[in-house]
């Protein structure tokens, strides 16, 4: 039956090969035109894929049992990956970068080549175009427009696209035979308006006007990744602004503008993020302690970080430990 004039239909897909010219040619007429190698036995090559799409919007679920060496000729639509497991690795002529499970990654438009050891991610595809009319409204010309970077600006920022790709594919999942077109096309908007809050892109300094006390977003960036990169180590305000090159007092402003917090604030919050994550993945059985993982990642008073901990994730520490 043909869906309403108000509709899309949904085209969905499971695909479980080991012929790789067969596999070429259907993600060619996915993504774009690419050449495939599998560095090893060619023989015990496997893919898997489960996609779904409807009008310009399309998720995929796949993963590559082998390890592969890919050319990929340019694309026109925004291309983003989620990894679940394995590693990746994409170059262009000027930019390279490395991802493991947990991570998202925004594919260049340009040519690219890619490593992937035996990868399993996520795949969301949309038109540049909605990306680029968001943009405008920013005060960005299309023409002018440009992603600058293939990773998030910050872990938090990683965990929104995350979030939004569970909700792209969990609409495509649970619509029956078509989705509704207004539907569609809301959903492409918020992941056009994630691509835009998560990765680096002109949209992120089109607001900054030098002078007194102005910190462009670009140099939050860079004391948030000094941060993200740091946050096991003793780090000190003046330590974080002298990586984004700018002063301490600056520095301040910039992250209450953009951030809404303090350089010693947002560390203060990865170095809790952190304190969860192994908190989450520590065997209480082995002697580990919330007092021992809060000491490593720089919480000296514990009646303090329980609060903390408490008011960022709605549970005590030691319910995660024995959780």
């Amino acid at each position: 039956m043909a869906a309403p004039a108000s509709h899309l239909p949904i085209e969905r897909a499971a695909v479980d090969s080991g012929d790789l010219d067969w596999v070429r040619e259907m993600l060619s007429q996915r993504y774009a035109d690419h050449v495939p190698h599998v560095r090893g036995d060619a023989r015990r090559f496997g893919f898997r894929s489960e996609f779904a799409a409807a009008g310009a919007l399309s998720v995929d679920r796949v993963s590559y049992q082998a390890c592969m060496a890919i050319t990929a000729d340019p694309h026109d639509s925004v291309l983003i990956i989620s990894m679940r497991g394995g590693g990746l690795d994409v170059s262009t002529g000027r930019q390279r970068c490395e991802v493991a499970g947990g991570e998202a990654l925004l594919l260049p438009q340009t040519g690219l080549d890619m490593v992937q050891d035996w990868s399993a991610y996520e795949v969301a595809q949309f038109p540049a175009e909605a990306v680029t009319r968001l943009a405008d409204q920013f005060g960005v010309a299309p023409a002018d427009f440009r992603f600058d970077a293939m990773t998030a600006v910050s872990p938090a920022a990683t965990r929104l696209w995350l979030a939004t790709h569970t909700h792209l594919n969990r609409m495509l999942a649970t619509a029956g035979e078509n989705v509704p077109a207004l539907l569609l096309s809301a959903a492409i908007d918020i992941a056009a308006a994630t691509a835009l809050s998560v990765f680096p892109n002109t949209t992120m300094t089109v607001d900054y006007i030098a002078g007194p006390g102005r910190v462009p977003p670009a140099t939050v960036r860079r004391a948030v990744a000094y941060i993200d990169a740091h946050a096991d180590q003793p780090v000190t305000s003046e330590d974080i602004a002298a990586a984004a090159g700018v002063s301490v007092r600056a520095l301040q402003a910039g992250f209450r503008r953009h951030l809404d917090t303090t350089p010693l604030g947002y560390l203060r919050r990865v170095r809790l993020e952190h304190a969860h994550r192994d908190l989450r993945a520590a065997d209480p059985t082995t002697g580990v302690t919330v007092a021992a993982i809060a000491r490593k990642w720089g919480f000296t008073d514990l009646g303090r970080f329980a609060a903390d901990y408490r008011r960022t994730f709605d549970c005590l520490p030691r319910h995660t430990l024995h959780t």
